[in-house]
Formats: structure tokens, C-alpha cells, sequence
């Protein structure tokens, strides 16, 4: 696959001074997170990732790569402390650092696949059998 750049340069302005090079590097990293088949989206996947990580790199690049949100903070003797990522998932906290990586997180939700049914005869997901009768005979047990 290749990374659509101009589209790319198009939707996130923010990142027009980082080099080309610099996305592509950055994109071919970011493809590791999005799965190469399923939905229509993955370009649309592929470029949040990558401006999520461009952003987390600018964030680091400035000082600002705090690891969570800023629980207290002392000034004489210099002490801060961060709050614990949410107990959720350490993936989604990781996400949540950018406006990116919330909308990656979002739009990967609406594509992502819904529950699977596995083997089994279709008695086990109703409540009667495969020819209209009671499950056991309409009988209770």
C-alpha cells in the first residue's frame, strides 16, 4: 500500500512544516496499527494513526510527553504528579493523548466488525427448535 500523501497534507495542515520523509517514516509505522483489510476506511484509519503519532512526536519534541493528565503539580521543590491511565485499556488511554487518536479511536470502532456467531446449530440462539417446536418438547424440566 502506499500512504496517501497529498490527501494526507490536505486534511492535517498542522503537520505541513514536518518533511515528507519524516511522514512517510512515520506512516510506515503507523501501518502496524491499522488492519490492511475490512473496511473502506483504512486509508482514512492509516492517516489518523500517522498524525497521531506525528503529534505525539511534536508533543515529546517541546517537553509536553507527559504520560496521563496532570493530577497536582508543586512549584518550590518541584514535584508533579500524574493520574493513573483509566482502567479501560492502556490502548485507549495511549489514543486519548490527541484529538487524533480519539477520532482513529472512534472511526476504527464504527468500521470494526460486530459480534460473531461460531458453529453450533441454530437451536443454542433461539428459544425453540429448527422446526417451530418447543426446545425438550414444550416441556419443563
Amino acid at each position: 500500500m502506499t500512504f496517501p500523501l497529498t490527501q494526507f497534507r490536505a486534511i492535517f495542515p498542522a503537520f505541513a512544516s514536518v518533511t515528507d520523509e519524516v511522514v512517510i517514516a512515520v506512516a510506515d509505522w503507523g501501518q502496524c496499527y491499522v488492519s490492511s483489510h475490512g473496511c473502506d476506511c483504512n486509508d482514512k484509519l492509516w492517516m489518523l494513526v500517522t498524525a497521531h503519532l506525528l503529534q505525539l512526536r511534536a508533543n515529546a519534541e517541546v517537553g509536553n510527553s507527559a504520560p496521563g493528565a496532570l493530577a497536582s503539580a508543586t512549584i518550590d521543590k518541584v514535584s508533579v504528579s500524574f493520574q493513573a491511565p483509566p482502567a479501560g485499556s492502556s490502548w485507549a488511554h495511549w489514543l486519548n493523548q490527541t484529538p487524533y487518536g480519539q477520532q482513529f479511536q472512534a472511526l476504527s470502532r464504527a468500521c470494526s466488525a460486530g459480534g460473531m456467531y461460531v458453529g453450533g446449530l441454530p437451536e443454542r440462539a433461539a428459544f425453540r427448535n429448527v422446526g417451530g417446536l418447543s426446545v425438550r418438547g414444550g416441556r419443563v424440566r
